[in-house]
């Protein structure tokens, strides 16, 4: 569901206040926030905020196309590193999905044409069986 837009975009007191003070002075300084929901405004435009990635505080410059975004959409809080292609753990699954399992392969016994048990002239499998029908 979206936002209903007769209400003001979300933006934390303390991270407001510092805009403010930047703002009066004539010096840039890195603003340091964990304040990831917070909402991007025209006033912040200019400016650098280091926000919290859940380890670490990573800069990011406030442009003109980013306003209307939250803060926590252009920094992430994980980065996946891909499997190392000598671990065995993670290739397990890919060789048996390759070979096919054992147990079903064309030549296994249990499991061919000719089974005595699956025939179709077998009395059990039959359609005229009483068994069989629905009722």
């Amino acid at each position: 569901m979206t936002r209903s837009l007769n209400k003001n975009p979300f933006v934390a007191n303390h991270l407001l206040r510092k805009i403010d003070k930047l703002n009066t002075k004539t010096k840039k300084e890195i603003i340091v926030t964990w304040s990831r929901a917070s909402t991007i405004i025209p006033i912040m435009i200019g400016h650098t905020i280091a926000i919290h990635n859940g380890k670490e505080h990573l800069p990011l410059y406030i442009t003109s196309r980013i306003t209307g975004h939250k803060l926590g959409e252009f920094v992430p809080t994980f980065n996946f590193q891909e499997h190392e292609k000598n671990d065995k753990k993670s290739q397990k699954g890919d060789k048996k999905s390759q070979k096919g399992d054992k147990k079903y392969q064309k030549g296994d016994k249990k499991y061919q044409k000719g089974d005595k048990k699956y025939q179709k002239g077998d009395k059990k499998y039959q359609k005229g069986d009483k068994k069989s029908r629905r009722r």
